[in-house]
């Protein structure tokens, strides 16, 4: 049976995870050992030497090692420390440390794997997490936090206080002996430095500072986009939470093509066994917009300007069966011998600045049978006539009916609970239709002019990669005059100065591809315009005369665009690492 899924996101989906038996000693500097048995000698470590299951290493006094784990956790061991890999297992990873002091970065694992940390005084359990541990042989240690969170079990349960406790970001547990509580407090100054310094071996002083200075910025830009916005940080909050099962992630600074800073955060998440999430988040601390000459194709822009704003685009597929949990083995699994395909998928862009109010454009698609296929009509809605082209979902979702914006936008991303009528309006979860003026679907506007196969208003400038172009919709299956809206966009191939990038920029270019799409990137600005001029579409008709582009031009109240930046770091990361599984299969 031919799959409904296409080749470029089954593409952008390969992930990380690749599998490898053991560890791997990546960086050593001055005195280090392993053995590479519970039982073995001592030998002095070399370059990218592996160290399985059983297998310790140790560092003297003037010694420093790094160790790269086969889920990609990292760990730094300082010098006078010793530690064994007690467990490695498929999902199950355990470190013993005997003495000394490690730092170590756990990325985002997978909802079974497991990564432990054993010392004297307990057991430390972490998933996307860093932190350090300072242990001694005599059960003392000071355990401190990061980010994320640390589960910890003590070996001795003391006597008064809990056996289990759960030390979250920004906090340190000292504890002094065996069998007693440990004092937690939040970390200082001098220990949050020592932290997010940079352990690697071997770094001169002055290489370090420059680390730590770095990190340094990329906390305090952090910090200053929360302070800026309120509801903004609530949201990023969420988004962080939602997001703590990452498998694959990437990020870029940079600035747009209207010279905003722009931060641009991608994950690919498994929320179940069955779905699969991609969200392009777009951070802005002040959003400015320049308003393009209209005659010249641009759209004017009524959002509000100079404050802290966030958007968002989120794709999801939802599958019939169970994917694997190693990425390694999506070649196989999604080839013609099994019987594997998307169910539902939905793609959503959105304002999401303030909470309360989102601001959103979405497309919506089940499974059909019959067809075989993905298929986006009125069907979806389980609106009646199913004669209907593409829809669009559009509009504001509010705290109303008993059902909050954000709740209203995770049933249009699951697809279910949502239905319309043929007015164009929903209904969510069943709480009654809402008006078409603040949420509704669309469908292509019957009777419009084809221009180049698509769109009704086209506009493409070369030798620069950018485009103007909108389409009619009708909301609903209604006809008539004043029931229609224009879908417009403006589309920019940009670089990280915010420039727009020319045909010259990559067909004169000596770099390699990958190295020329990290410093490329799209953005996309979108807006829903009222209909003005009645509905004469005659191809000589001007496009400029049916959309209302002036201070009160948009359909929804809000007055709100979507501006999206999207990087190809994920999709590029994610093929890299995909490679070597898909020419094994060729293979």
């Amino acid at each position: 049976m031919k799959k409904t899924i296409p080749f470029l996101i089954f593409c952008f989906f390969a992930g990380s995870m690749a599998y490898a038996e053991n560890a791997k000693i990546t960086a050593f500097d001055g005195d280090v050992e392993a053995k590479l048995s519970r039982e073995g000698q001592w030998v002095k470590v070399s370059d990218k030497m592996e160290i399985p299951e059983g297998g310790s290493v140790r560092t003297l006094d003037s010694g420093s090692a790094a160790l790269l784990m086969p889920n990609k956790s990292k760990v730094w061991m300082k010098n006078s420390t010793a530690l064994e890999i007690e467990q490695r297992q498929t999902l199950a990873s355990r470190l013993a440390l005997f003495f000394g002091k490690v730092k170590i970065r756990v990325p985002h694992l997978m909802r079974k794997e497991k990564f432990e940390v054993r010392t004297p005084a307990a057991v430390c359990a972490v998933r996307g997490t860093e932190f350090t541990i300072d242990a001694a042989e005599d059960g003392k240690m000071d355990l401190q936090v990061f980010y994320g969170e640390v589960k910890m079990d003590y070996a001795v349960p003391p006597s008064r206080g809990k056996s289990k406790l759960e030390i979250p970001q920004g906090h340190v547990l000292k504890i002094e002996q065996k069998g007693v509580q440990g004092k937690l407090a939040l970390l200082n100054n001098a220990q949050e430095t020592s932290g997010l310094e940079n352990w690697d071996p071997g770094l001169q002083p002055k290489e370090r500072l420059e680390a730590l200075e770095k990190r340094r910025q990329e906390r305090e830009e952090i910090r200053e986009f929360a302070r800026v916005s309120e509801q903004t940080e609530k949201t990023v909050k969420n988004f962080l939470q939602t997001v703590k099962e990452a498998d694959i992630e990437a990020g870029r600074t940079l600035t747009d093509v209207h010279g905003n800073l722009v931060r641009v955060d991608q994950r690919l998440i498994r929320p179940n066994g069955k779905t699969l999430q991609f969200f392009n988040l777009v951070k802005r601390s002040a959003y400015n917009y320049t308003d393009k000459s209209f005659n010249n194709g641009g759209f004017k822009n009524n959002s509000e300007k100079g404050k802290s704003r966030l958007d968002l685009f989120q794709m999801n597929m939802i599958f019939n069966v169970d994917i694997p949990q190693r990425i390694e083995e999506w070649p196989g699994f999604f080839s013609d011998d099994n019987v594997v395909r998307a169910d539902k998928a939905s793609f959503i862009m959105a304002n999401k600045t303030n909470a309360e109010n989102i601001f959103m454009i979405a497309t919506l698609y089940e499974y059909d049978k019959g067809q075989g296929e993905l298929v986006n009509d009125a069907r979806v809605l389980n609106v009646a006539g199913q004669d209907l082209t593409e829809i669009i979902l559009m509009g504001d979702l509010i705290n109303s009916g008993g059902t909050t914006a954000a709740e209203k936008l995770n049933e249009i991303a699951q697809v279910r609970d949502v239905t319309g009528n043929d007015s164009g309006q929903l209904n969510f979860k069943g709480t009654g239709y809402l008006p078409v003026t603040e949420v509704a679907w669309v469908s292509q506007a019957p009777g419009a002019p084809i221009l180049n196969g698509t769109n009704f208003y086209e506009k493409t400038f070369n030798p620069s990669f950018y485009q103007y172009q909108a389409d009619v919709y009708r909301i609903g299956k209604l006809s008539g005059s004043g029931d229609y809206v224009w879908f417009a966009r403006e589309d920019y191939v940009i670089g990280n100065s915010g420039q727009i990038k020319q045909v010259g920029d990559f067909v004169n270019s000596s770099q390699d591809p990958f190295s020329l799409l990290k410093e490329t990137a799209i953005e996309r600005v979108m807006y829903v315009k009222k209909n003005i001029g009645g509905t004469d579409w005659t191809p000589a008709c001007v496009y400029k005369d049916h959309i209302d582009n002036s201070a009160t031009g948009d359909y929804f109240a809000s007055a709100k665009n979507i501006d999206l930046v999207f990087i190809p770091d994920l999709a590029v990361a994610a093929i890299q690492r995909i490679l070597p599984a898909v020419q094994e299969l060729n293979k």
